[in-house]
């Protein structure tokens, strides 16, 4: 007899979390800093700086890069989705208020991340820029729900459930739904739209919350359901 282990243990006792309905004016879409802080060319002049061989820094960037694309990608179909649909669409954005380390999160002044909203890296990707009318919560934290009045403006809005995409998934996407679910939104994660530092980091990501705290579906399961 296979020796069990405790993920066979709690796999055998979880009730998953059901699923929800999405519909507009009770959800919405919620873009966490689709912007172009993610670009992999700060990361390799960094990375230089830090006395690591250039060539072999673009290589392990090459693959990074093709997954931030497919993510913009992934959501620029889903916000197009979602407006044509009547969704409220909101974008989440991340910097500092000015370059004053003193108007940021203290973790991202401890980290050394003091980029301001106006500066060229803090722009959204054009595949996602805002359109008149959509809501853009600017933040200098991870979470959206502890950085921003999102709550706030969401629960006036009568939005129940919550679409999230975009990066990073080990960091502020996750600190967003973690919050989202625990403050009582319904939480969906698009799988391909959103990813982490690492794909190895992404998909711990799905594995420990899928069930738990949010629901996850790819691009095309949620545009069959849109």
């Amino acid at each position: 007899m296979k020796k069990l282990t405790m993920d066979d243990v709690f796999k055998a006792l979880a009730k998953p979390l059901p699923d929800f309905k999405i519909a507009p004016k009770r959800t919405a879409l919620v873009l966490i800093d689709i912007q172009k802080l993610v670009d992999s060319e700060p990361l390799l002049q960094e990375a230089v700086k830090a006395g690591l061989d250039k060539k072999q820094v673009q290589n392990a960037l090459r693959e990074y890069d093709q997954r931030v694309e497919k993510v913009v990608k992934n959501a620029q179909k889903i916000m197009k989705a979602c407006r044509k649909r009547g969704y409220d669409v909101v974008h989440v954005k991340m910097g500092a208020q000015t370059s004053d380390p003193r108007h940021t999160a203290k973790i991202n002044r401890k980290a050394d991340f003091i980029i301001p909203m106006d500066a060229e890296r803090s722009k959204f990707f054009d595949e996602v820029e805002p359109i008149k009318g959509e809501l853009v919560f600017p933040k200098t934290n991870g979470g959206a729900f502890t950085g921003t009045n999102l709550d706030f403006v969401l629960r006036n809005m009568d939005i129940e459930s919550i679409i999230l995409a975009g990066f990073l998934s080990d960091q502020c996407v996750l600190a967003t739904a973690l919050c989202g679910a625990d403050i009582g939104y319904d939480v969906l994660l698009v799988s391909d739209a959103s990813t982490a530092t690492t794909q190895e980091n992404h998909e711990a990501v799905i594995k420990i919350a899928k069930d738990v705290f949010l629901k996850v579906k790819s691009t095309s399961e949620l545009l069959k359901i849109l």
